[in-house]
């Protein structure tokens, strides 16, 4: 069913519900623009006499601003042959058509059918049709995060299978299945019409396999510097971003255990300030004995040496636990929620367990440390030094014990 704006008079409008058979709604000239920036659902415009109607300066300018059909709205104007000419140059190129008084049903609903095929195979349809051979999605939103225009229709979106569905002035938040990701759309779009600023960013959708796109707005403006909407550029940049995140995961991990390396660590300190995952453990451990298992089997069995110590850390530290490689046989661990008497329990169930893994005629040795976050006032870095300290007290005591 046809949904129509008309503009004018209420007598002419009373007239008008007699003669066509359509959702028809009455609007004052000078409310118009307003009632366009809420609401871009109407098929057509019915406009008559436009030249006489008071107030109807701000349409005329919203629809010569570069937007001569109003996003895609046909615009027919009622006139008689004394008011024609007047009635076209008013308007000019945003009229598809023009009916004549006495207006009959017929002849109307026939040229609104017109116009509007006019207005959808020209400035729709066929746009549209070109922008879908495009990977990309481009779409336009009014002022209110309300859809316009889509080139595609993306399976993160709720259709509801019906085969009638449009995007066209619905928010995100209606249609989109990830609503977390929704909201977040819809809050970006807000504070661009707010802000006039453009942003660029990027989202990981689920809903069918692990995607990432990319989303690039930008608002488009009145002459006034007013916000009329939004128009955006959705890539799909899933095989690029998870390169990006392997390199990424590459560059901060250490090639031979596998664990973080230092590089990371500096961002990481960030992150566990930032959750406050407190109390917090940190233990270092340092491999004893390599030197010897270079000097007597090489560096190729020094290598599997410093992997045992590595497994052991990993069996016995909590999975939450976050272990780095500081550099050759040194290590440190960082295990949220582990307080005093936890880090002394894992530092003594690791001695214990050390002497079951064994290389060559080796047995496993390690020397370990701790320091406690008791707190968000506690420096992290503060702890890592005493943790540290603690380690090479252990690493001097064992060395002694050993010393005949």
């Amino acid at each position: 069913m046809h949904k129509l704006l008309y503009i004018g008079s209420k007598d002419h409008y009373d007239e008008l519900l007699g003669i066509v058979d359509a959702e028809i709604s009455l609007c004052e000239p000078d409310n118009a623009v307003r009632i366009f920036e809420k609401d871009h659902s109407f098929s057509t415009v019915i406009i008559e006499y436009p030249s006489d109607l008071k107030g109807i300066g701000m349409l005329t300018k919203y629809i010569t601003e570069g937007n001569n059909y109003i996003f895609s709205t046909a615009v027919i104007i009622i006139t008689d042959d004394a008011h024609y000419d007047k009635d076209i140059a008013f308007l000019g190129g945003a009229v598809v058509d023009a009916v004549m008084k006495p207006v009959r049903k017929e002849i109307l609903m026939n040229r609104i059918d017109n116009a509007e095929k006019l207005v959808n195979s020209v400035s729709f349809h066929e746009f549209a049709r070109m922008l879908k051979v495009l990977p990309a999605n481009i779409y336009l939103k009014d002022a209110n995060g309300k859809y316009v225009f889509s080139s595609q229709t993306w399976h993160h979106l709720d259709t509801g299978d019906d085969p009638n569905w449009t995007i066209k002035g619905k928010t995100d938040l209606e249609i989109r299945n990830d609503k977390e990701n929704a909201k977040l759309a819809y809050e970006s779009d807000m504070e661009m019409i707010r802000t006039g600023k453009g942003t660029s960013y990027i989202i990981e959708e689920n809903d069918n396999g692990q995607e990432f796109l990319q989303l690039i707005k930008e608002p488009l403006f009145f002459e006034d510097g007013r916000v009329r909407g939004i128009i955006a550029l959705i890539n799909n940049v899933t095989e690029q971003e998870l390169l990006r995140r392997k390199l990424k995961e590459r560059s901060v991990r250490d090639e031979l255990t596998g664990l973080y390396n230092r590089s990371y660590l500096d961002e990481f300190m960030l992150e566990i300030k930032d959750k406050g995952a407190y109390p917090m453990c940190i233990i270092s451990a340092d491999c004893d004995c390599l030197k010897k298992v270079n000097d007597n089997y090489g560096h190729m069995i020094g290598d599997e040496y410093i992997r045992i110590c590595v497994t052991l850390m990993k069996t016995i530290l909590p999975e939450n636990s976050t272990i780095f490689r500081m550099g050759g046989d040194e290590f440190m661990a960082f295990i949220p929620g582990v307080g005093k008497q936890e880090g002394e329990q894992l530092i003594s169930d690791m001695k214990k367990n050390a002497s079951s893994y064994t290389i060559k005629d080796i047995t496993l040795s390690v020397s370990l440390g701790y320091g406690i976050v008791e707190n968000e006032n506690v420096s992290i870095v503060e702890c890592m030094k005493r943790s540290d300290a603690d380690m090479y007290r252990d690493k001097r005591r064992r060395k002694k014990q050993r010393t005949p």
